[in-house]
């Protein structure tokens, strides 16, 4: 019993310092869980600069939280839905989200890169982008109500030369479980590993 009590404490220590993994999705080569309506993979699919994916990396600056496939997809699927979804496998309470921002691609506005967020339909920030004359790469931090469920919504104008509701490109997501969703985990990994034993 005091084996088990040790253990739980462990697992809860590190559950309060967030140690255990986080849910990373790198868009466009590491999906892997539920996604939705999201576009295919861009600058394979849709040419231009992409902040520096389609041009060899000119204006591409390395983010904080590696990664180097120089690939990405954007909030608008097959259908032209203006909200792309990810389901992860437990409730997070945060994430970063790396994504385009810059310059609107028409006169009107479309293709503009701001977005909501919303976890479980709980409405966790907005993003407004910054007017520039060039794009470049972000990372943003969003945090709320714990849940399961991303829902982005692209909120500019569709952009008159893709019909499509802005090019809000994402890179990468990295979501942190809530720590009693990592407590119950590990909780349910220890158990199922005392039963196999016995």
């Amino acid at each position: 019993m005091k084996k088990l009590m040790a253990i739980v404490g462990v697992i809860v220590g590190l559950a309060g310092g967030q140690a255990l993994a986080a849910y990373t999705v790198d868009l466009g080569s590491v999906q892997p869980y539920p996604m939705a309506d999201w576009s295919s993979i861009n600058p394979d699919s849709i040419g231009g600069d992409w902040g520096g994916f389609g041009s060899g990396g000119d204006n591409y600056t390395n983010p904080t939280t590696a990664t180097w496939d120089h690939k990405c997809m954007t909030i608008w699927g097959q259908t032209d839905s203006r909200i792309a979804t990810i389901t992860f496998p437990g409730e997070v309470d945060s994430m970063v989200i790396r994504h385009l921002d810059g310059l609107a691609l028409d006169s009107a506005g479309g293709g503009g890169d701001d977005f909501e967020v919303f976890v479980d339909y709980v409405y966790w920030g907005t993003y407004v982008s910054n007017p520039a004359i060039n794009e470049y790469w972000v990372e943003t931090t969003f945090s709320g109500a714990a849940g399961t469920v991303l829902m982005l919504i692209a909120t500019d104008p569709a952009w008159a030369d893709q019909s499509t509701w802005g090019q809000v490109g994402i890179d990468r997501i990295v979501a942190i479980p809530e720590p009693v969703t990592l407590v119950l985990l590990g909780l349910g990994g220890l158990m199922l590993r005392r039963r196999q034993s016995a």
